[in-house]
């Protein structure tokens, strides 16, 4: 008969040593690596602020019905700003009094007069029947009534500082509805309907 060991029994956990974590990660690095350069940043951060700016607008629809009065959307392109007037004397501008909330654009974003347009109008950076213009300097303006439609069709461009082709983007709100549709530009300069 054996006399007991006195020493003590190992019992080997379940675990990952470290050379297979480290194969692991080189292995994910890698794979990262190459995936990398198929996402394009640029086209995403023109999303993202494209998606803010329609966001604005539907807050501006929204505020319109809830105040029971109509909102006035004023863009200033030399400013990269917008102005949402709550209009309560229905004018139609700005008037001494009234609330008014400014929206400064992303810094990745401004408003841009694009090669063509969506609606075969002439290039500018705020086009269609629903716009109006406002001020002395004439800035475009979309109206949003009490009711959610809007002053009419209009098609808002934005683009980047770098005025890359590709970056354009546009907003198109129909004017009953106020539904809105966002737009690419592609690079050989055809817009296409995106779903975001």
């Amino acid at each position: 008969m054996e006399a007991p060991s006195d020493s003590p029994i190992r019992i080997r956990r379940p675990g990952y040593t470290i050379i297979e974590l480290a194969v692991t990660l080189a292995i994910a690095a890698i794979v990262t690596a190459m995936a990398l350069p198929a996402v394009d940043f640029n086209r995403l951060r023109m999303d993202a602020s494209s998606r803010f700016v329609q966001n604005r607008l539907i807050w501006a629809q929204s505020r319109a019905i809830q105040k029971n009065m109509q909102l006035v959307v004023e863009m200033y392109y030399d400013r990269s700003q917008f102005r949402i007037v709550e209009d309560a004397d229905a004018s139609g501008t700005y008037t001494n009094g009234e609330t008014a909330h400014w929206t400064t654009l992303p810094e990745s974003m401004k408003f841009a007069t694009p090669p063509t347009t969506i609606d075969g109008s002439t290039a500018y950076y705020a086009t269609g029947a629903g716009i109006t213009k406002n001020g002395a300097e004439e800035y475009p303006a979309l109206i949003f009534y009490a009711n959610g439609s809007s002053s009419g069709d209009a098609v808002i461009y934005l683009g980047s500082p770098r005025c890359a082709t590709e970056d354009n983007r546009a907003i198109k709100v129909t004017g009953s509805t106020s539904k809105m549709s966002f737009y690419r530009m592609g690079a050989n300069g055809t817009w296409g309907l995106s779903e975001l």
